[in-house]
């Protein structure tokens, strides 16, 4: 049997983590979120922040790939996490919102993060939510008797 090291999964992730870490790094420079109301802003973070999470929740071989990541991979999406909150919490408490440098976080650094936490968290539930497997001896099955 062939070992799966889930490459194309992996491909895939990156190649779609790269073209939006690009799109939003082009949008930056170009001042593009600096011309968009916070409303919009937001509504771009959340759905970005959906899509990742849809990606992971539906996608088995992506959910493969992640939950073959190594403990730290789990401990740095939650610290990613902190991260964003944090950054949320002080971009939404000014005033200047879309003109923050916290934008391109919340675009880009929140759904791969919060993404990664659900993996995660998927993860640990799957392992404590497994099946118990039966005992390897059994009783012999009920026979009727020979006559």
């Amino acid at each position: 049997m062939k070992r799966d090291d889930y490459t194309d999964a992996r491909d895939a992730v990156v190649v779609a983590l790269v073209l939006w870490a690009g799109a939003v790094a082009a949008g930056t420079q170009a001042g593009v979120f600096a011309r968009l109301p916070a409303e919009v802003i937001a509504a771009l973070a959340l759905f970005a922040c959906a899509f990742a999470v849809a990606t992971v929740t539906v996608d088995a071989r992506v959910r493969a790939w992640l939950a073959a990541r190594e403990v730290a991979t789990t401990w740095a999406a939650l610290l990613g996490i902190d991260v964003v909150v944090v950054a949320a919490g002080r971009a939404f408490a000014g005033g200047e919102f879309a003109a923050s440098p916290w934008t391109p976080l919340l675009l880009f650094g929140a759904p791969v993060t919060i993404a990664a936490g659900v993996a995660a968290l998927r993860g640990f539930a799957g392992a404590a939510g497994r099946p118990l497997r039966s005992p390897a001896s059994k009783a012999p099955a009920r026979r009727p008797a020979a006559t």
